[in-house]
Formats: structure tokens, C-alpha cells, sequence
């Protein structure tokens, strides 16, 4: 039986990687309780996707934000699928995707790579692009600067340490993100990117209605929105697929429409901004050894005796 999206991601926060670097800052940070009124769908509930202003696109300082492919290329759209990897639904999109020779970017939940390193990994290993999807899929422009730090800083190095690749795009969760907070994933060499084909599977509308909005949707240029943790989703992926690819779309990932986002390797940051510092790799059974070491975190000072 399928669990809900809220019901998968709490799962996984309570499981064997427990947070134990952040679970003091997540509950520091706590949200608030619900608001009489607010909208649920299967116990989760439901916030509206934030789409990417004129201002957040151009106006962000050196950060780079993106929404879409743009014009000029060609009949080129990009799948993305978010909040995996999801160990009984990740592993069937890979084969979907192999069947059709489609090259997809999955943007991952740093906590689901800690719980599912294996999967992150064939993922990689079957040629797709991963993105940086934050630790535990917040509302990040409701939260403060150091707790967005440790979503994305904490996600980046689970990425790295399961998989060996360094992601240079970060979604928000909820397309929630705010042009002031552009420098925090910048520092770690990371775009921001937004979508342009919202099916809202996430609701699990049922699948002729994801396949409509997908098909209705998609021009070329467009960023498709879909989530790899949903069943009926991923029962609907091969007809939508097959679809699109009968219109003549050729399939990319959302490097290969916007490159690097600022023009050098993995981790190239924009100029003006400081590199930040990587966070100790989580503990994840059976990944990679960290590809360089990671300084040890600052003591913490020494109170002086109190004198009478």
C-alpha cells in the first residue's frame, strides 16, 4: 500500500540516520503548528508552489536563478523528479528512462540519500544529473539564514559522500525561496532553479490527469515538475514519455539546457561570493569515502571558573 508524501518524508527522518547533526537546529527552528482552515491532502498539507518572479530571475545579485530552458533550443525539454530516492519507485523510473534512452535530473532530499545511499548511487551510475533538494523539505523563506545554511550545506555533502557527484543545481522545496537568500546555496556553487510544468502529482490526482497537465504543458524549453516517491506517477511515466517523444521532444537534463550555472566545474562559485565551508559528512552504511577531508569542527571554548 502507497504512503503518503508527508508520511515517506517523516519516515525517513525517523529512521537509522536519526539527523544527529541537525536534529538540534530542527527543533530550534520548529514550524508552526497548522492554522485552522489550511488544506490537507492524505494527512499532508498542501502548499501552493511559488513561482520564480521577474525580479527573482534577474535581480538576485550574482546567484544564479532560473525558471525554463528559454528559446533556442530546439525541441529540447528537461523531466526532473523530486524528494527521492524512493527504493521501490527510484529504481523503476531508471529502467523507464533506459528503456526510452532519456537522460532525466533528480533533485534529492539530502535525508532520503542518508536513508537510501544505494539508490542515489545507480542513479548516478546510469548517467542522470542529481540536484540538491534540501534536508528535510521545509518552506525555506519562512526560516532563518542558518537553518537554510544546514538544509542545503548538509544535503550537498550527502549527495557527494552517496554518490561521488557534487550537484550544481538546488531546487526549493515548494519553489519557496527568497532573492536574499541566493548566497547561501551560490557559496556552495549551486543555481537555483524553478519549473514550468506543474502537474501537482504530488496530489495524486489520478494518472489521466498528470499525463493531461504533463501533455498539455510542455513546449520547448520546459522544466516538467514530477515526484519519484509516487506510485501512480511512475505507473503514468510511460505513456507520458512515449507521448513526447512521438511530438519529436528530445530529452535533456537541466545542465543541459542552463550549463554550469556560474561557468566552471562542480563547486565554482560566483564571483563576490565565499566558498562555504562543507559539513561533516553524515554517517550513510556502504557509501564512497569523502572525495577530501573535512576540517574538524571548532571546539567549543572553555568557560572560565568563576571567582568569588
Amino acid at each position: 500500500m502507497e504512503i503518503s508524501r508527508k508520511t515517506f518524508l517523516h519516515r525517513v527522518a525517523a529512521g537509522a540516520f536519526g539527523y544527529a547533526l541537525g536534529a538540534p537546529l530542527l527543533s530550534a527552528f520548529a514550524e508552526e503548528a497548522p492554522k485552522p482552515g489550511v488544506k490537507f491532502v492524505d494527512g499532508e498539507q498542501v502548499l501552493p508552489a511559488v513561482p520564480a518572479t521577474k525580479s527573482e530571475l534577474t535581480g538576485g545579485g550574482p546567484t544564479r536563478f532560473a525558471r525554463n530552458g528559454g528559446p533556442g533550443f530546439g525541441r529540447r525539454i528537461a523531466f526532473t523528479f523530486d524528494d527521492g530516492p524512493h527504493p521501490k519507485n527510484t529504481p523503476r523510473v531508471l529502467d523507464i528512462l533506459k528503456e526510452r534512452n532519456i537522460t532525466a535530473t533528480f533533485f534529492m532530499i539530502g535525508g532520503n540519500v542518508a536513508h537510501f545511499p544505494d539508490v542515489a548511487k545507480k542513479v548516478a551510475e546510469a548517467g542522470h544529473e542529481i540536484g540538491n533538494h534540501s534536508m528535510t523539505h521545509p518552506q525555506l523563506n519562512r526560516l532563518p539564514a542558518e537553518k537554510v545554511e544546514w538544509e542545503i550545506g548538509q544535503t550537498q555533502e550527502n549527495i557527494i559522500q552517496a554518490t561521488g557527484v557534487t550537484p550544481v543545481w538546488f531546487r526549493p522545496p515548494y519553489g519557496a525561496f527568497r532573492t536574499d537568500q541566493g548566497p547561501i546555496p551560490a557559496a556552495r556553487g549551486l543555481g537555483v532553479v524553478w519549473w514550468t510544468v506543474d502537474p501537482r502529482d504530488w496530489a495524486e490526482p489520478g494518472i489521466p490527469k498528470v499525463t493531461d497537465a504533463i501533455l498539455k504543458g510542455t513546449v520547448p524549453g520546459s522544466i516538467i515538475l514530477t515526484h519519484d516517491i509516487h506510485k501512480p506517477t511512475v505507473d503514468a511515466l510511460p505513456a507520458i514519455l512515449d507521448e513526447l517523444l512521438a511530438r519529436g521532444f528530445e530529452f535533456t537534463n537541466v545542465s543541459g539546457f542552463l550549463g554550469s550555472p556560474y561557468g566552471g566545474p562542480p563547486g565554482t562559485v560566483p564571483p563576490g561570493i565565499t566558498p562555504a565551508a562543507p559539513y561533516p559528512p553524515a554517517a550513510i552504511p556502504g557509501a564512497p569515502a569523502a572525495p577530501a577531508a573535512v576540517p574538524a569542527a571548532p571546539e567549543a571554548p572553555v568557560a572560565e571558573p568563576v571567582k568569588a
